[in-house]
């Protein structure tokens, strides 16, 4: 055993055995490579590498078992909070957010309306919600409206429809935007079986026009029936 500065080594290498060549009977040399395990002042081992074309073996960084400690204390606190269960939003806080997303889509519906009728949007103002209604058709998702509009010029107020998609967020997730008439009856399969006092234009509207079966229940709908 060769003694070197701070450190033991031992050669290990990775194939013991030698292949006969089968014309001259040599010993034929590996090409493998060959390991240095090397132990420090600490007592931790590293494996150093030597290859043939760099002879000197290439010593690791060793780990400390402070270090694996350190390590293992950050895995677990990773873990336990992994594992910590998320706060859900309470029911009154879900109502909440749907109304604000609600009055913030009816307002860019009033937007769309006031623009095509080259009217200020400052011109009409959004009072409230009084009939909202979620339906599928074809794949697609339509939201039916009836709410409340002010008319700031004449100080009156008028009932809208709107037809808008579920995550209106833009002027082109608006379908129509209306005022309805005394005589507007439309006909609405989706709002039939949800919302049957929620009125309809005549016509203009997407969604509705298909006798499916509807498989959600609106939020507002659940808190009736309990």
């Amino acid at each position: 055993m060769k003694e070197r500065s701070n450190a033991m080594s031992t050669r290990v290498p990775e194939s013991t055995s030698s292949s006969q060549s089968s014309a001259g009977g040599k010993k034929k040399e590996s090409s493998k490579a060959e390991y240095n395990v090397e132990k420090n002042d600490s007592g931790c081992t590293s494996a150093g590498l030597k290859t043939w074309e760099n002879p000197t073996p290439r010593q690791s960084s060793a780990i400390s078992s402070v270090d694996l400690d350190l390590l293992q204390d950050a895995f677990v606190t990773a873990c336990r909070r992994m594992r910590r269960p998320r706060k859900l939003p309470s029911r009154e806080e879900l109502i909440r957010r749907g109304e604000e997303h609600d009055r913030l889509s009816l307002q860019i519906a009033l937007r769309t309306y006031a623009k095509k009728n080259n009217m200020l949007p400052s011109e009409l103002d959004f009072l409230e919600v009084k009939k909202r209604n979620l339906i599928v058709e074809g794949g697609k998702g339509y939201v039916h409206f009836n709410f409340l509009v002010k008319d700031i010029l004449d100080d009156t107020s008028s009932l809208f429809f709107a037809e808008i998609h579920p995550d209106c967020k833009k002027e082109d997730d608006v379908y129509l935007c209306c005022p309805l008439e005394d005589n507007d009856c439309g006909n609405c399969f989706g709002c039939q079986r949800q919302a049957l006092d929620l009125r309809h234009p005549t016509s203009g509207y997407l969604g509705g026009h298909q006798d499916v079966c509807f498989p959600f229940m609106v939020l507002e709908n659940e808190e009736e029936e309990e």
